[in-house]
């Protein structure tokens, strides 16, 4: 979104002399300078509406929305007729999280210049923050038709049409807009957020150095430069941008978080180095806000029905989704409530499904964490979950308010949140075996038998048999992410390719040529013939599921290991190799594997990983009967472990409320 600039007070009165002097430094940037200015012409013309317009002006201009608000106001008493006055007066509502406020602003500017272009584009920045994209779409049409070259009301139409799936409008739109102003850095760095959305993302690279290259301190076009970075496996250059926006812009969390998830990636961490982090940016992010801890008047009867509060970014076609809609379905209504906080709205058949399953539904997308904090309270939430961690779009700054009693770390996140506001995390004895790492977490952490279930994907393709029976050859896989794919992951792969000559090894989801050339120069570094290898780009569901039949076992990775990749491939009969490290990052895919009744599977150092990959290499009659038995055993599975979990789940929750309503602290709960 974006706020064209209003065009500032019109007829003049206050001193012209005064007048053109505060526009001058506006125009430079000196907005301290017009606000002194400004506070001296309110002292000697204080019935004038523009004086008082140059004061809110100047304030909003130094990002003091909520100090803007009330001069603003009184300006628009006082000449209720200057449409730039609601111009500026809703665009600090907004910027204060008042949209319903700005809208109403706009409304009444609206009124008096039906035909200003750029009051109808900053209704539509304001329609979209608040999550109403259709009237955003409308509201910027109308202002592209008033005015075809006002670049903003483009960029807020692509805007709008990128937060309705229009993904190709939405990139003509940008383009648009920067055909009329080339340096428009904000279209630069939308053009470049939605070619990473569609999978072009060395395009969308280029466009966010370019926003970057016109404004050098836009925090945010660092933030969305070190997502792309990470996505495509630079995770050292992905941090240096996430720290940079965060000197640009301290406390911003979208920064902080990417930088602790860079560095779960990062193979050259120690387990501690990473809980450090964490810890360190939840000191950061609590201080600031323990002015909004208080007591909670919650009834504190042990045994009555509790209010579960689910906070997530991922209510929709997603794999948090998948890990919690089979709980959900066996969730006890009539002793728990569940409430759904989704902060990315979606309109998919998951989030309808979910959507059914939850008491309550709210849409927080556009709530600020002051009103999502106010929700959740007067909700009278008694257990509050986090499903994000450091992922994009989490809403940790509103769990550093405290406003549950309880707060739980769940799915989505393999590692701690590092807030001391979250008083749980949910785990299984294989991903964190008992008082192994208790020291990694700020939270105390609640065993369940199995830390999640997947549910069975839809429309699976049939099982085939391993492609070594007919090519004589085993050929190992890979489908995670490339970020996941660093040093050490390769180091490891070219050991068993060293070990088990004959070999192939199978890449999944490497985007171009010029990553598959990376990924052949990095193993030919380790020694193997980039003959043996063979890369696929990413793939849509069905294909990809289907290219499991191109390979005989799938080898996991390194810090990180597999989650979602793994249960995809058990469903289609083909198991992942994996290694037990010293994380729950690492252990991802052992915690599968197990639940899968797949330990053989499990390796408990590098030289045994090695080892078992190249044993179940010559053992290509066996991986071809567990793969034709292995679907059953997941169906078997589905049908008896949402219910195990969700019944231990609840077991653990209730424990949690006795402990709270008891007045305990927090205990480990095994």
């Amino acid at each position: 979104m974006e706020n064209a600039r209003s065009t500032g007070p019109h007829p003049a009165t206050v001193p012209a002399h005064a007048l053109a002097d505060w526009q001058e430094r506006f125009r430079r940037g000196e907005f301290a300078q017009c606000e002194r200015l400004a506070r001296r012409l309110v002292g000697d013309h204080p019935h004038a509406g523009k004086a008082w317009q140059l004061l809110g002006a100047a304030l909003l201009a130094a990002g003091r929305p909520a100090q803007a608000l009330p001069a603003l106001r009184e300006a628009s008493r006082l000449t209720p007729q200057d449409w730039s006055i609601w111009d500026n007066l809703a665009i600090a509502a907004q910027r204060s999280g008042d949209f319903d406020g700005a809208a109403a602003a706009f409304r009444t500017g609206l009124e008096h210049a039906p035909g200003e272009a750029r009051l109808w584009s900053n209704a539509s920045a304001n329609a979209l923050e608040s999550g109403a994209a259709s009237a955003a779409l409308d509201f910027a049409r109308q202002a592209t038709q008033l005015a075809p070259d006002l670049a903003a009301a483009h960029l807020n139409a692509g805007n709008a049409l990128s937060a309705s799936g229009l993904g190709a409008d939405a990139e003509a739109a940008f383009r648009a807009a920067l055909d009329l102003q080339p340096g428009y850095a904000q279209a630069w760095l939308s053009l470049g957020r939605e070619l990473s959305l569609r999978g072009r993302l060395a395009e969308a690279l280029d466009a966010t150095r370019r926003a970057l290259a016109i404004a050098p301190g836009y925090a945010d076009a660092h933030v969305n430069l070190a997502h792309d970075l990470n996505a495509l496996g630079d995770v050292a250059a992905a941090a240096a941008h996430y720290q940079r926006a965060l000197a640009l812009k301290p406390g911003l969390i979208s920064a902080g978080s990417g930088a602790l998830f860079c560095l779960l990636h990062d193979d050259r961490q120690s387990p501690q180095q990473v809980a450090s982090a964490h810890r360190a940016f939840g000191v950061t992010l609590e201080a600031p806000r323990r002015v909004h801890w208080q007591a909670h008047p919650n009834d504190r009867d042990p045994e009555r029905r509790l209010r579960l509060g689910f906070v997530s970014a991922d209510l929709r076609n997603h794999p948090v989704a998948r890990f919690l809609e089979p709980v959900w379905r066996e969730f006890d209504k009539a002793r728990f409530e569940l409430f759904a906080y989704d902060v990315q709205p979606a309109r998919d058949a998951t989030a309808e499904r979910l959507h059914e399953r939850a008491d309550r539904w709210t849409p927080a997308a556009s709530m600020p964490d002051a009103q999502l904090d106010a929700v959740i309270r007067n909700d009278r939430i008694d257990i509050l979950f986090d499903l994000s961690g450091h992922t994009a779009r989490n809403r940790l700054g509103v769990f550093a308010r405290k406003p549950a009693p309880l707060q739980v770390s769940w799915i989505g996140y393999p590692g701690t949140t590092g807030l001391t506001t979250l008083d749980y995390r949910f785990v299984d004895p294989i991903v964190a075996p008992p008082g192994r790492f208790d020291h990694l977490f700020t939270e105390q952490l609640a065993y369940l038998p199995c830390m999640s279930v997947f549910d069975r994907p839809a429309d699976l393709p049939d099982v085939s048999p391993p492609p070594a029976l007919a090519r004589g050859h085993v050929t190992f896989g890979s489908f995670n992410r490339i970020n996941k794919l660093g040093a050490r992951t390769v180091e490891l792969w070219s050991k068993v390719l060293r070990r088990v000559p004959d070999a192939r090894l199978l890449v999944g989801a490497l985007p171009d040529t010029a990553m598959q050339d990376e990924f052949r120069r990095r193993f030919a570094a380790n020694g193997i013939d980039p003959a043996r290898l063979e890369f696929r780009p990413r793939l849509a569901l069905r294909d990809y599921l289907e290219l499991h039949g191109e390979v005989d076992l799938l080898l996991d990775t390194l810090p990180f290991s597999s989650g979602t990749t793994a249960n995809f491939a058990l469903w289609m009969g083909v198991p992942t190799l994996t290694f037990a490290g010293d994380s729950i990052a690492q252990r991802l895919g052992a915690t599968r594997m197990a639940a899968a009744g797949l330990d053989e599977f499990i390796a408990e150092s590098e030289d045994q990983y090695v080892d078992l990959a190249a044993a179940w290499a010559q053992r290509i009659g066996e991986l071809a009967s567990l793969r034709a038995a292995l679907r059953a055993r997941m169906e078997q599975i589905a049908a008896v472990q949402p219910q195990q979990v969700a019944q231990a789940m609840q077991q653990r929750l209730r424990e949690m409320w006795q402990r709270w309503c008891a007045g305990l602290p927090a205990e480990r709960l095994a």
